[in-house]
């Protein structure tokens, strides 16, 4: 079983474990359940095969295909709707975070009266939706595993999250083989963003010691892991391993959330329109190096998990330094691009400076810092 703010969401994992799906969702009591995905994993496939289980299962299916990158309130909005004209009692979401994250909005929204913007922030009191099964196919987001859902406001230009146990789903389905499609460069991005979870919820000012020791665990594996699934795809080791760590991660930052790697991914990606992962882990180095002058002992845990060692009388500058070389290594070994390869003029990107001092993220930060300061983390990162 695992446990994020009190509320037990229990897993299966292994290979095929997604055949169990329809057995799976008939134990939930399900009669009718819509199946969330988004066009690409109907065209290779995998969509149809988790489907067609479900209906031997004898469960009646209704199809929304129309997930989008950054789920778009209107898009949630739209697929809500369906799912009140077809009656239905369960929800089943197959794919990345996005997939995931446009069910748990259209599960706010089973029992809420729309827009879904109403309810962004923390939100104990709304009433409850219906069942959800959660099948990841990219090892990354863990939402598979978190009380959440960010979703993009088109009225605002911007994204926000909605946090409230109607997010939190009712069975987590980890199937390595779904993964071993997942292209290098998806593999990489979303990879470092399960990164930026575990090394960022370590170093926040929620941190605790149950998500520390899955923040831990969870970098241990990516380090090792991430390369040999980046470069070999079939390894079905390295994808276990990988999806295994996109939960611990999950699991850690549904604990101890995140800070300012995502406060500048999220403000870079609402207006570059970078890859989620991509846009967390272009400053992370930064963030953890300013991190280290007050959590230097976690950011020495860091570079443990790293295998990078830290002579034991550095100083916190030191310790930052080291970490934030590593962490470098690792995320250019993957070919993530920064920010100049990316496309983004200097100015640009320093400009959003003062609006990632406004995401909800920088307020866990571990000690509070100005715009310049983030502006500056942002230009040493620019090029590196």
């Amino acid at each position: 079983m695992i446990t994020s703010y009190g509320i037990f969401v229990p897993a299966i994992m292994g290979s095929g474990s997604a055949l169990r799906t329809g057995l799976k969702v008939r134990e939930l009591g399900c009669k009718k359940v819509l199946v969330v995905y988004d066009k690409g994993l109907k065209t290779v496939g995998v969509a149809d095969k988790i489907v067609e289980n479900i209906q031997n299962a004898g469960i009646n299916t209704v199809c929304f295909d129309g997930v989008l990158p950054d789920p778009p309130d209107t898009m949630i909005e739209e697929a809500a709707e369906i799912a009140h004209q077809e009656k239905i009692d369960g929800i089943v979401a197959i794919g990345g975070g996005s997939a995931l994250d446009t069910a748990k909005g259209i599960n706010v929204l089973m029992n809420n009266t729309p827009p879904i913007r109403k309810y962004f922030g923390v939100q104990n009191n709304l009433q409850p939706g219906v069942p959800m099964v959660f099948i990841p196919t990219t090892s990354g987001t863990g939402s598979e595993v978190t009380n959440m859902t960010v979703v993009s406001c088109t009225s605002l230009g911007k994204k926000d999250s909605v946090v409230s146990p109607v997010c939190v789903g009712t069975l987590a389905i980890l199937d390595p083989d779904l993964t071993l499609g997942l292209p290098p460069k998806m593999t990489a991005a979303t990879g470092v963003d399960a990164l930026a979870h575990a090394v960022e919820s370590m170093t926040g000012g929620q941190a605790n010691p149950i998500s520390d020791a899955l923040a831990r665990e969870a970098i241990r594996s990516i380090a090792k892991w991430l390369p040999i699934a980046y470069h070999d795809g079939s390894n079905l080791e390295a994808r276990e391993e990988m999806i295994l760590a996109s939960m611990y991660a999950g699991m850690a930052f549904t604990n101890a959330l995140v800070h300012l790697g995502h406060s500048i991914g999220h403000t870079l990606g609402a207006h570059f329109h970078i890859p989620h992962g991509i846009a967390c882990a272009v400053a992370l180095p930064e963030v953890i190096e300013y991190a280290a002058l007050t959590e230097y002992k976690k950011v020495r845990m860091i570079c443990e998990c790293l295998e990078v060692g830290v002579p034991k009388n550095s100083s916190p500058e030191e310790i930052g330094a080291t970490a934030r070389k590593a962490l470098r290594a690792l995320i250019k070994s993957l070919d993530i691009p920064n920010i100049e390869e990316l496309g983004i003029p200097l100015e640009a990107a320093l400009k959003v400076a003062p609006l990632v001092t406004a995401d909800t993220g920088f307020a866990i930060a571990p000690y509070r810092i100005t715009a310049a300061k983030v502006a500056e983390m942002i230009k040493s990162a620019y090029n590196a």
